[in-house]
């Protein structure tokens, strides 16, 4: 099984159905490939759900990887030789994720995201951390959607920021926005990207060639799954930092739709109802 998407559910029910919506989206719009669910219920997930995937791995729960850091395990999980992660949370709304494909090949490893020196992120200052570590810089991103194969070079990739993170989750030396015993994968990611200094590694993520954009904030989105049509205006350049004074707003059109919170919930509904019918699932 040369390539495949990868999703993970663990923890509340509620995620397994959502990643049904997602590999619902992905036969829709790209069924030349296999979709593959991680997940931590000991029996399987429900024949409703699990109708939806080609694949299902099973994740023994350890109290060492909170929620979301079992994105750390995907390495291990997967079963295919080119993995692309996908939240449960986003859907894929277009018809052209092969470029995204011929562009993550040429890595290891890769994610949208930009280096960041300062600013805050995650509750966190960068400029604190930049300073305290030696770093050259954090990369910001969101970890919604990301790449890796299971060559030598993402095994060390893996293994290395593996050790780093249970180094840091030993002493709570990171922590973020939700508090101290809080941790998030992307914080981490980002601080070990810098580390290794993988910015060649980043994806081009703006406009028409979005690989990924999210839903947060978004005045307006628009979707048509038959034209393949997807549009989502983000508003920016916020006067005196206030979310409710922006200056500019812009068109992107994602190939993945991040529906964080499942919000414009209307809009998520619709879209996973009109996939599950045009998918209809295995057996």
């Amino acid at each position: 099984m040369r390539e495949g998407y990868l999703t993970l559910a663990t923890g509340d029910q509620k995620y397994v159905a959502m990643a049904a919506n997602l590999a619902a989206s992905v036969k829709t719009m790209d069924p030349t490939r296999r979709i593959c669910l991680v997940h931590d219920v000991a029996a399987g997930p429900a024949a409703e759900h699990a109708r939806f995937f080609d694949d299902l791995v099973f994740l023994d729960p350890d109290p060492r990887y909170p929620h979301v850091m079992n994105k750390l395990r995907l390495f291990r999980a997967s079963p295919y030789e080119r993995s692309m992660f996908v939240d449960a949370d986003c859907l894929l709304v277009k018809r052209d994720v092969d470029r995204y494909w011929d562009h993550a090949r040429r890595f290891f490893f890769c994610i949208t995201g930009a280096p960041q020196r300062r600013g805050e992120w995650k509750g966190v200052r960068l400029e604190e951390i930049v300073a305290a570590r030696d770093l050259p810089y954090i990369v910001q991103m969101n970890a919604g959607v990301f790449f890796f194969d299971k060559s030598e070079a993402a095994a060390r990739f893996f293994a290395e920021f593996e050790d780093f993170y249970q180094k840091e989750f030993e002493t709570l030396a990171i922590s973020n926005y939700r508090g101290a015993n809080s941790h998030s994968f992307e914080l981490y990611l980002g601080i070990f990207l810098g580390m290794k200094d993988l910015a060649s590694a980043l994806m081009p993520n703006f406009g028409n060639e979005s690989w990924m954009v999210s839903t947060w904030r978004a005045p307006f989105c628009r979707f048509d799954i038959a034209s393949g049509r997807s549009e989502i205006f983000k508003l920016g350049r916020f006067l005196f930092g206030l979310p409710v004074l922006p200056t500019s707003i812009t068109r992107l059109s994602p190939t993945f739709a991040h529906f964080i919170g499942l919000k414009p919930r209307a809009t998520y509904e619709r879209l996973a109802g009109e996939f599950r019918r045009r998918a209809g699932g295995r057996g």
